[in-house]
C-alpha cells in the first residue's frame, strides 16, 4: 500500500517545487500536513493492532477488531471523508479511498467496502500495485458477501499478476484468502495443493515455515501421517520462529509416533522435556509420552504419566484429556468399566481440546447407560432370587441386622473412648495437679536422675549453682510438653486425638439390605430380559466385548424367556456369530425368526440376512377370516356367521378388524335374527372393549335408549309385586281383627299362629277354615286361643 511512507519520500521535492507551481501543489502540501499525515499514522497504527494478534496462517476464525481499534477506525473514516470532501483535487485522494475501504472491511461492514475500492478502480490508472491491491480487497469482500464465483475468479487473476510482478505481500494475500475459503468448505484436498504452490513461489523462509507447519496440520487431518510428518520436518529447513519452532516440534514428534515410530518420538519428548525453551509446554509434551507409553505397549506406565498431568497441570486442557486417555486405559486395556465410566464423566465436565470433547461426550453417556443398566440388572436379580429362595432371604435379613448391630456397637465404643480422653489436653496443661500415673512416675525418675547429676557436676565445678535455679520445674515442663506435642502427632501411630475422633456418619453401616421383589416373578424377568438384551448390545456394537455379549445372550434364552424380547434376542445372538464368523449357526438362528416370528418387525432383520422376501408386517389374519363370515351371511346362514364373527374378536382382539367383527355380529342379532337382548349383550362389550371405535357411535344411543327401557319395565315389576302385596296383607288383616273381637270376653288370650295342618283339624272339629282361590296366598292367620288366668300375688296375700 502507497500511504503516508510513500508520500514522505516525495516531501522535499514537492516543498522545492512549491515556488514553480500553482495552486494544486500548495493544496498538496497543505493537505499532506493537515490532514492526511494524521489519518494515515491512525490507520497504519490500527492495523498494526489488528494484525498484532496471534493467528494461523490460515484461520478461519473471524477478524477480532480491539475497541481502541474500533475507535481509531471511525477516526480514520471520518479523516478520510473530510479529505475527500475538502481537498477533492489533491493528490491523496485515492489513498483516502483505499484507507475508507480497509477500514469499513475491518469494521464488518462490506458492502461500504467494496464500494470505496471500486471508487478507487475508477479513479486510479496509472499505480499497478495498488490496482492489483484492491481487486484483492474487492475479492475478500466477495468472499464476506457470499459471492464466491466472483470471489474465486479475481483471486486467481490477482495473484496471476501478483507472482508476475513480484508483489510479494499481494502473492501471500491471495493464497491465504483462497486457502483459508477451502479449509472453511472442508476441501482439504484443494487448501494442501494451494498450500504446496504458495510454499514454492513465496521467498520468505520465515512465511515458509509456517505455511509447511499448516501444511503438516492440513495431512494429519486427512490421516496422510506420511506427508504429515515431511510437512513438519519441512519447517526446520526453513527459519520459524520462537513459538512455531516449539509447537513444531511437537507436532514432528506426534507424526514420528503416528508413522509407527514411537520409540523415536519418546526419545524426542523426553530430549525437549529436558529444554527450558519448552518450559511453557510441559504440560503438553509429559500428556504426550503418556500417548506414546500407549503405543509402546507400557500401559502401567502410560497411567502413572497420565495421572502426573492431571495432577500437576490440574484445570487445564492436557489434564482433561488426560483423564479421557486414563477412561481409555481402563475400558480396553484394564477392563474396568466403572473406572472407565468415572473417567469419562470426569473428562466430559472440564475444557477439553477440540479433537476429544465429542468422544468424551458420547463415552460419557454410554457408560453412564452401562452403569445404569448394569446397576438395575443387579437389582432385579438379587431381589428375584429372595422372591424365589424366601429361607435364604430371611437369613441374609437376619445377618444383615446382626452386622448392622455389630457397626454400631463398634461406633458407640469408639465414641465413649473419644469421651474419656477428651480431657487429655487440660489434663497435661502445666496448671493442672500433677499426673499420679506410670507416665508420671516415669518422668520424676527422669527429673530425679538429673537433678542427682546436677548436683554433681556443681560440686566438681563443672556447672554453677546459678543455672540450676528452677531448674526441676524446667524439667518437668518440658516433659509434659514433649508427651502432649507427641501424642498430637499425625505421624505418631499412638496419637490418640487421631484414633478417637469419630462421628455417626463415618460409620459405614451395611449397605442394599435383603429386599424381595415389589412386581411379580413374570415382569421381573422381562425387566431382565430387556436391561439384559440392551447390555448385551452395548457389549457387542459399542465396547467391542463380544464374549460378555453371549454370556448375556444365553442367560436371557435359558433364565428369562420373555416373548416379548425372545426373538429379539435370537437375532443378537445371531448377529454375535456373524462377529465370528460362523455364519451356519447365525443363520440357523435367523431361520428361526423367519418362521416363527412373522408378526415382528424383527422378521425382516432376520428376511435381510438370509436374502429371503420381506413379510408383509400390515397383514392381517382377521381380514380373510371376516370375508369368509361375511360370504356366509350373504347366504343367509345367520348362525354361522355370527359365530365366525364372534371368533375374530375371540382371535385377534387387538386387531383393527375385530370391532367391526363384533358389531356385524350385535347387527345380526337386531336384524337378522330379531335377538334383541343378545344383540345389546354384544353391542355393550363393544362399547366398553373399543369406547374409541367408530361403531360405538352407532350403537351407543341405542344400548343407552335400550338399558333405559329395560330399566323402565323392571321398576314396573317390582311396582306390582308390591302392590301386591301389600293388597294380601290387608285382608289378612281384617281377617284376624275379627277373630280378636270374639274371643276378647273370654278372658287372657295369646296370640299364636297357625298352620294349614291346624287348619284342617279345626275343619274335623265343625269350625269352618277361609277359603282362598290361590292356595299359595293363604296367610298364616294369628289365632286367639284362651289361657289360664295370672297369678295375682297382691290377692295372694290379701
Amino acid at each position: 500500500m502507497i500511504l503516508r511512507n510513500k508520500s514522505f519520500k516525495y516531501f522535499l521535492v514537492i516543498f522545492s517545487m512549491l515556488g514553480f507551481s500553482g495552486c494544486s501543489i500548495w493544496e498538496n502540501f497543505t493537505t499532506y500536513f493537515n490532514l492526511y499525515y494524521n489519518t494515515s499514522t491512525l490507520f497504519e497504527e490500527a492495523e498494526k493492532e489488528i494484525f498484532a494478534q496471534k493467528r494461523d496462517l490460515f484461520s478461519t476464525e473471524p477478524l477480532i477488531v480491539p475497541a481502541t481499534t474500533k475507535a481509531s477506525l471511525i477516526k480514520v473514516i471520518e479523516k478520510s471523508s473530510k479529505l475527500l470532501q475538502f481537498y477533492s483535487n489533491s493528490s491523496y485522494v485515492n489513498e483516502a479511498l483505499l484507507m475508507l475501504g480497509k477500514s469499513f472491511y475491518y469494521q464488518g461492514n462490506y458492502l461500504k467496502s467494496k464500494k470505496k475500492f471500486e471508487e478507487f478502480l475508477a479513479a486510479e490508472k496509472n499505480d499497478e500495485e495498488e490496482i492489483v491491491e484492491a481487486n484483492l480487497w474487492l475479492a475478500k469482500c466477495a468472499f464476506e458477501l457470499r459471492d464466491f464465483s466472483n470471489a474465486l475468479k479475481l483471486l486467481e487473476e490477482v495473484r496471476s499478476k501478483a507472482v508476475e510482478e513480484g508483489y510479494e505481500d499481494i502473492i501471500k494475500e491471495s493464497y491465504v484468502q483462497e486457502i483459508k475459503y477451502r479449509i472453511k468448505e472442508n476441501d482439504i484436498t484443494n487448501a494442501i495443493k494451494l498450500a504446496n504452490e504458495f510454499a514454492e513461489v513465496y521467498n520468505d523462509d520465515v512465511v515458509r515455515a509456517r505455511i509447511y507447519y499448516e501444511l503438516g496440520n492440513m495431512y494429519s487431518k486427512l490421516n496422510d501421517d506420511k506427508n504429515a510428518l515431511i510437512a513438519y520436518e519441512k519447517v526446520f529447513e526453513n527459519e520459524p520462529d520462537f513459538d512455531l519452532e516449539i509447537a513444531a516440534t511437537i507436532k514432528y514428534a506426534n507424526s514420528l509416533r503416528d508413522n509407527n515410530q514411537p520409540d523415536k518420538a519418546l526419545k524426542v519428548f523426553e530430549d525437549i522435556r529436558r529444554k527450558d525453551k519448552f518450559r511453557e509446554s510441559y504440560g503438553e509434551i509429559d500428556f504426550q509420552i503418556g500417548k506414546t507409553l500407549v503405543e509402546i505397549g507400557d500401559y502401567n506406565r502410560a497411567y502413572d504419566q497420565f495421572k502426573i498431568v492431571d495432577t500437576t497441570y490440574r484445570n487445564t486442557a492436557f489434564a482433561s484429556a488426560s483423564n479421557f486417555e486414563m477412561a481409555e486405559l481402563f475400558r480396553t486395556r484394564f477392563m474396568n468399566y466403572d473406572s472407565a465410566g468415572y473417567f469419562y464423566a470426569k473428562a466430559s465436565t472440564a475444557i477439553l481440546p477440540e479433537e476429544y470433547r465429542e468422544k468424551a461426550k458420547s463415552n460419557n453417556q454410554l457408560f453412564i447407560k452401562y452403569a445404569n443398566l448394569r446397576k438395575d440388572i443387579n437389582r432385579f436379580s438379587r431381589q428375584l432370587f429372595y422372591s424365589q429362595n424366601p429361607a435364604v432371604f430371611e437369613k441374609d435379613s437376619s445377618e444383615y441386622a446382626a452386622d448392622s448391630l455389630k457397626l454400631l456397637t463398634e461406633f458407640l465404643e469408639r465414641k465413649e473412648m473419644q469421651e474419656i480422653w477428651s480431657g487429655v489436653d487440660t489434663l497435661l496443661n502445666p496448671k493442672n495437679p500433677k499426673l499420679k500415673d506410670s507416665t508420671f512416675i516415669k518422668d520424676s525418675i527422669f527429673v530425679r536422675d538429673s537433678l542427682i547429676k546436677i548436683d554433681s557436676l556443681i560440686q566438681i565445678g563443672l556447672f554453677s549453682p546459678q543455672d540450676s535455679i528452677g531448674l526441676r520445674q524446667k524439667l518437668i515442663d518440658s516433659l509434659k510438653t514433649k508427651r502432649l506435642n507427641d501424642l498430637k502427632d499425625p505421624k505418631n501411630p499412638q496419637n490418640i486425638f487421631k484414633n478417637s475422633k469419630v462421628s455417626l456418619d463415618s460409620v459405614k453401616f451395611k449397605r442394599n439390605p435383603p429386599q424381595k421383589l415389589k412386581i411379580s416373578i413374570d415382569s421381573a424377568k422381562t425387566v431382565l430380559a430387556k436391561n439384559s438384551l440392551e447390555l448385551g448390545n452395548l457389549f457387542l456394537t459399542e465396547l467391542n466385548v463380544q464374549d460378555s455379549a453371549l454370556v448375556l445372550y444365553e442367560s436371557i434364552l435359558d433364565k428369562y424367556p420373555s416373548p416379548v424380547y425372545y426373538p429379539n434376542t435370537l437375532y443378537a445372538l445371531g448377529s454375535y456369530y456373524l462377529t465370528v464368523n460362523n455364519k451356519n449357526k447365525a443363520d440357523s438362528l435367523f431361520e428361526i425368526i423367519y418362521d416363527n416370528y412373522k408378526d415382528r418387525t424383527i422378521v425382516n432383520a432376520a428376511a435381510n440376512k438370509l436374502n429371503k422376501p420381506l413379510i408383509n408386517l400390515g397383514f392381517d389374519p382377521a381380514k380373510d377370516e371376516y370375508a369368509s363370515a361375511e360370504d356366509l351371511m350373504l347366504e343367509g346362514n345367520y348362525a354361522q356367521s355370527i359365530v365366525k364373527f364372534y371368533n375374530i374378536y375371540n382371535k385377534y382382539p387387538k386387531s383393527p378388524i375385530a370391532p367391526q367383527a363384533l358389531y356385524t355380529t350385535g347387527w345380526i342379532l337386531e336384524n337378522d335374527l330379531f335377538l334383541l337382548d343378545s344383540a345389546a349383550v354384544i353391542y355393550d362389550t363393544l362399547i366398553a372393549r373399543y369406547p374409541s371405535s367408530q361403531y360405538v357411535k352407532k350403537v351407543s344411543k341405542k344400548v343407552t335408549a335400550y338399558k333405559q327401557e329395560k330399566t323402565r319395565q323392571e321398576q314396573m315389576l317390582k311396582d306390582s309385586l308390591a302392590a301386591l302385596n301389600n293388597k294380601h296383607l290387608t285382608d289378612s288383616t281384617l281377617v284376624a281383627d275379627n277373630l280378636i273381637k270374639q274371643d276378647e270376653e273370654k278372658g287372657t288370650d295369646e296370640t299364636i299362629i297357625v298352620s294349614d295342618e291346624q287348619i284342617k283339624n279345626q275343619k274335623h272339629e265343625g269350625k269352618e277354615p277361609l277359603e282362598f282361590a290361590n292356595q299359595n296366598d293363604k296367610p298364616k292367620l294369628p289365632i286367639k286361643r284362651k289361657l289360664e288366668p295370672l297369678w295375682d300375688p297382691r290377692k295372694h296375700f290379701n
